[in-house]
């Protein structure tokens, strides 16, 4: 009897299966091939910074190449490097579609840090970078940045006593 129930019940299955493997909804936020929403972060520098004057310093954020403007947070911290005083953080404008900015003057000479906050309901992020004011900061800069060029790859992690 069992064999019987089986043997019915075997095309059945077949067909569910069949139908169930041939039905993919398109979820929201996925691409063509199924992926997650891509994200793209562009983090910019102003080319020309000047001491004692405010510098615009601004992130261009797209979600499949269009403008994301989902953040409910968004801000930027700025700090010198040598710790030699606090960060400063302010609150990001959204000056254009998907452009975050900050107008912030920068009082000395130095190698800084710059980080970019954004949160929304889904993403979190925190790009950041480094950048120069004055000659021999940029000099200083372009030296370390040479250093971590030509470090060597870490080595792999292995036991330890």
């Amino acid at each position: 009897m069992m064999k019987k129930l089986a043997r019915a019940a075997a095309p059945l299955l077949t067909a569910t299966a069949l139908l169930l493997g041939g039905c993919q909804a398109n979820t929201s936020g996925t691409d063509e091939k199924g992926f997650g929403a891509h994200l793209t972060v562009d983090l910019q520098i102003p080319e020309k910074l000047q001491i004692g004057k405010e510098n615009s310093f601004s992130v261009v954020v797209e979600e499949n190449g269009k403008p994301y403007n989902g953040f409910y947070k968004s801000s930027f911290m700025i700090w010198p490097e040598d710790g030699s005083s606090h960060a400063v953080s302010a609150e990001a404008v959204q000056s254009a579609p998907g452009i975050y900015t900050i107008k912030q003057p920068l009082e000395k000479e130095g190698v800084y840090r710059i980080k970019f906050s954004g949160i929304s309901t889904e993403y979190e992020i925190m790009p950041a970078k480094r950048f120069a004011i004055g000659s021999k900061a940029i000099e200083h800069l372009a030296e370390l940045e040479k250093q971590k060029d030509a470090a060597p790859a870490a080595a792999p992690a292995g036991h330890h006593h």
